[in-house]
């Protein structure tokens, strides 16, 4: 067998290759060179391309060989072709040249690159540019969106109506966005509820948010902040802020204006209680209507049962209304009403009431100990009519005619001494229109 065709074993082989660590180094270096995403390379002083490294020149869709033939220049965007000259002068004079170029790939898709080139001379009949290029086209994509998404979200807070903002430990602002109330950053950051709110409101607020802090638990409700004269309520959310290691750093906060809402609420209240009293009460005068009537009947007899005292009913009628009505007209008419209903209500009690059941109709239901209670409240009535009425610039003088029943004496029903006080009115007027 020939000595020369022999080969060593594996083992020998392995040997041999170790004893040669300069050949090991460049197989290394080969392999990450080929391997690597970043671009290197180097090029003359004249802007031609003498080494690239595959795996770049495929991102930007040539083979090797095809891009050593394409000068530098036409792979930049073309608002970076004008600096080229510039890029080697700089090089040339300096030595080294760093900075981010916008490289055109073969599909036309443009490619941020960060550079860094240095000028080698030692050892060499002819200067060359050596150069590393990282790809930073992603990390640009995602800050860009990054950008523009907090751009958004500013925006969006800066129109939203709820306030967002946080506190340290000490409760003091750190970052605020409060549209709603006007508040601006320097007015607030470094500055607690008590400096910024006072009052009861700025202790309810720090009570709230001191036990947060506290407990490490979050809490919701509802506040009210008085500012600039105008009260504006909130649902304010408040949350534990956390750093890295889980540790309480003070407190994050949304606070969602629902002041317009408070005040819808509000009138919607207004107006259902304005629709209940005018479903019981006459609209012009205030008093109770004949629905209200109905119901106070009913409870006036039942506690004049359990207490053992009797109830008045007056049926009352106003004189010469109707010829007060037809010489000065409705709104007269409507001020003498509402006259007449004062002076009635002026000579009874609270616990009495007074009713409109016609025009100028009213009905009185008032406890009483006897039928001489009853007269003493006729009386009553009848001379707080004695003087005129001064009505829209005028004195207008009008009686009054009363007729009584007296529960339970009279009737034990509302119909019955309805109908017993009608009959004596009826009696009273005629007597009076007979004189």
């Amino acid at each position: 067998m020939n000595d020369q065709n022999h080969k060593p074993p594996p083992e020998n082989r392995a040997i041999a290759q170790a004893e040669d660590p300069r050949q090991a180094g460049e197989d290394l270096y080969r392999d990450l060179v080929e391997h690597s995403h970043d671009l290197l390379c180097t090029h003359d002083l004249e802007g031609r391309l003498l080494s690239v490294n595959p795996l770049p020149a495929r991102l930007l869709g040539y083979e090797v060989e095809e891009l050593l033939q394409i000068p530098m220049r036409e792979f930049l965007a073309p608002e970076y072709r004008h600096q080229f000259d510039a890029y080697l002068t700089r090089i040339q004079r300096d030595g080294v040249a760093e900075g981010s170029i916008l490289l055109m790939a073969r599909n036309g898709e443009r490619r941020i690159w960060e550079f860094h080139n240095t000028l080698r001379t030692d050892g060499l009949e002819t200067p060359i540019v050596r150069g590393m290029a990282h790809d930073v086209t992603e990390r640009h994509r995602a800050e860009s969106a990054l950008r523009k998404s907090g751009e958004r979200f500013r925006v969006a807070l800066k129109n939203s109506p709820v306030m967002v903002f946080n506190q340290d430990l000490d409760l003091r602002y750190t970052w605020i966005n409060a549209p709603v109330l006007g508040w601006a950053d320097e007015e607030c950051l470094g500055r607690s509820d008590a400096e910024i709110v006072g009052g009861d409101e700025g202790d309810r607020l720090t009570a709230v948010k001191r036990a947060v802090l506290e407990t490490g638990t979050g809490a919701r409700t509802e506040v009210s902040v008085t500012f600039l004269g105008e009260s504006h309520y909130f649902d304010l959310t408040v949350e534990p802020l956390y750093n890295r290691r889980r540790d309480v750093v003070g407190i994050t906060c949304s606070a969602v204006d629902i002041t317009p809402t408070k005040r819808l609420v509000r009138r919607l209240q207004e107006s259902l209680a304005k629709n209940e009293f005018l479903a019981t009460h006459d609209p012009l005068t205030g008093t109770p209507n004949r629905r209200l009537l109905e119901d106070r009947f009913q409870q006036a007899l039942a506690r004049a049962d359990r207490q053992r005292h009797k109830v008045a009913v007056l049926a009352l009628d106003l004189d010469n209304f109707k010829g007060v009505n037809d010489t000065y007209g409705h709104r007269v008419g409507d001020s003498l009403l509402k006259s007449a209903v004062a002076r009635l209500r002026g000579r009874l009690r609270a616990s009495d009431t007074l009713a409109r059941t016609g025009g100028d109709e009213f009905t009185v239901l008032a406890e009483v100990t006897d039928a001489h209670g009853v007269r003493t409240l006729v009386s009553a009535l009848e001379l707080a009519f004695v003087l005129p009425h001064s009505v829209e610039g005028r004195l207008v003088t009008v009686g009054i005619s009363i007729g009584a029943a007296l529960y339970p004496d009279d009737g034990g029903s509302e119909d019955e001494l309805r109908l017993v006080a009608d009959k004596a009115l009826y009696v009273v007027k005629r007597s009076r229109k007979s004189d």
